[in-house]
């Protein structure tokens, strides 16, 4: 089917609250639902197993093979092959993770969407942070924390900070193509130790999203001056004083400053002309650097998510936040994409 919804026992794998989707599949309910309930109407009370694969030889004996199959353990689908370090992430797992770093009062967090694709080999979770940022007199604007795990072999689960509402296929990848905040979580060694650390790493939730909003707003309301902002970049990346003295400039740290430098004036392509010049827009420039032009594609991704370009970005944003304390507030109010508060 072109949603490519999961059909498992005769039934679409895939629940929405509040509302359908185009594609008409699946359980509709009337209201948000707890985890429990969104696992089961959406056809995902199942687990998968590894198991070896064999080779048939011409004589019709069996042997193995330096490979293994993923199956549903319901009714033995094969859902992909992978390798002998492979770890299973189960459909749970998920839907754990999103309640624990929610934790909501009353038990559990609100759940929008969840299904399964293809046979069953990408499974997703999506639930409504029940807090809103809005930046300086725009609409509310609500963020959902998705959780999508694979059954194939392929790619490793995901904890996202996404703004679309996942139904389908193209709406999952959609999210998954959103700058947010995000955390990928291997299939092999210790699972159960990575997904505790998720909990930790996937912190902008809750309270913690709303004092990024009011974070934010000020800076919107920031103007940032030529003065202002080399002061900010020589504390987000400070000269090396064995070469000041020896009167060397560091060419790598001048290319990297010219670079935010050009970025800052672009404005994202001057997307949202209101910010333009603002501490916001420089936190947003040097977050861009850092997502898509700093090291090499591998590098640079692994960077942002879990080693020094996510330590920059924290940091830019306090370092930004603290060098505009004084900086000239502008009279207008104005508002900016939710998207981007959570880079």
């Amino acid at each position: 089917m072109p949603a490519n919804i999961a059909v498992i026992d005769g039934k679409a794998a895939v629940v929405l609250a509040r509302g359908p989707a185009w594609h008409g599949l699946g359980a509709v309910v009337d209201h948000q639902m707890k985890a429990e309930e969104a696992f089961k109407a959406a056809q995902l009370d199942w687990t998968v197993e590894k198991r070896q694969l064999f080779n048939q030889a011409l004589d019709g004996s069996y042997s193995p093979v330096d490979a293994f199959g993923i199956f549903r353990a319901t009714d033995s689908a094969l859902l992909g092959t992978c390798g002998k370090m492979y770890k299973p992430i189960q459909n749970i797992q998920g839907f754990e993770l999103i309640d624990s770093l929610l934790e909501l009062a009353d038990g559990g967090a609100y759940y929008e969407t969840a299904g399964a694709l293809g046979q069953g080999e990408i499974v997703w979770a999506l639930a409504r942070i029940p807090e809103q940022i809005r930046i300086l007199g725009g609409e509310e604007h609500n963020l959902f924390l998705m959780f999508m795990t694979r059954h194939d072999g392929n790619g490793s689960a995901r904890c996202k900070l996404v703004d679309t509402r996942v139904v389908c296929q193209n709406t999952l990848s959609v999210a998954i193509g959103e700058r947010g905040g995000e955390l990928r979580i291997a299939h092999f060694g210790n699972v159960e130790e990575k997904i505790a650390a998720a909990k930790k790493l996937m912190a902008a939730t809750g309270e913690t999203v709303k004092a990024l909003e009011k974070k934010l707003n000020l800076l919107a309301m920031r103007e940032v001056t030529r003065d202002l902002f080399f002061v900010t970049m020589n504390e987000l990346f400070p000269a090396d004083e064995d070469k000041l003295a020896a009167g060397v400039e560091e060419k790598a740290r001048l290319v990297k400053i010219a670079d935010i430098a050009e970025m800052f004036a672009d404005n994202d392509g001057n997307a949202n002309p209101a910010i333009k010049g603002s501490a916001l827009n420089l936190l947003n420039a040097v977050t861009q650097y850092t997502d898509h032009i700093a090291g090499t594609d591998k590098s640079r991704a692994r960077s942002a998510m879990f080693g020094t370009g996510d330590r920059l970005k924290e940091g830019a944003l306090n370092v930004i936040f603290d060098a505009t304390k004084d900086a000239h507030l502008r009279q207008a109010i104005y508002s900016y994409p939710a998207s981007a508060s959570v880079n």
